[in-house]
């Protein structure tokens, strides 16, 4: 991550309060009786840690992934507030939590990989790197889910979130990102905020 984009987003998380709030997004609560209950799970460009500690409660064994020391602070003092097993990831120790939980794994997404995996779910909220999708989509599990949503080129029309073009999809493209897995459920919205919301799934071997 450039350096200064690296310090703005460290600047953000320091302040006391949660920049994001610390409830779950709203797509992600809409999907979850598609989802089983619990599982691995993997949470990229993880932020201050709401979703990956709602998870948790769901009784998932996540690993949330960022870039910002700041971010894995507040998400661990967030699972802490809502009694969420939580510990920061080390070489030596297993990919995910031996149990329910939060396992913090401070990652430059841009020049380093993603854990190996495979992940019965993967979530991705409000981040767009192109070159990670082709590595979600291997690190989903036979069976496994992909939850994602982010911005399109409409937020431009409107006021507040990233103005990039780099950082905001195409018409259709996050329908297309996936070509292995099966699309259960994608939209396009622009009420308020331009974006674009998919739930699909990797059909477990032998199914059709």
């Amino acid at each position: 991550m450039d350096p200064a984009e690296a310090a703005k987003w460290d600047e953000r998380y320091r302040r006391p309060e949660y920049w994001a709030g610390k409830e779950p997004v709203e797509f992600l609560q809409e999907v979850l009786p598609w989802l089983p209950r619990g599982g691995t799970a993997l949470d990229v460009a993880m932020g201050e840690g709401r979703n990956s500690v709602f998870l948790a409660q769901q009784g998932w064994r996540v690993v949330g992934v960022d870039a910002a020391s700041a971010a894995l602070a507040k998400a661990e003092a967030l699972a802490h507030e809502r009694s969420v097993w939580v510990s920061r990831w080390a070489p030596d120790m297993p990919v995910v939590p031996p149990h329910p939980g939060l396992l913090l794994h401070q990652a430059d997404l841009e020049t380093e990989p993603l854990p190996a995996g495979p992940f019965g779910l993967i979530i991705c909220f409000n981040y767009l790197q192109r070159s990670l999708l082709r590595s979600l989509e291997e690190r989903v599990a036979p069976g496994g889910y992909l939850v994602y949503e982010t911005y399109t080129l409409d937020q431009l029309r409107f006021a507040g979130g990233p103005r990039n073009p780099e950082f905001l999809l195409q018409p259709g493209e996050l329908r297309a990102a996936f070509p292995a897995l099966e699309i259960i459920f994608y939209r396009e919205h622009n009420a308020g905020k331009g974006i674009a919301s998919l739930l699909a799934r990797r059909l477990k071997i032998g199914c059709r």
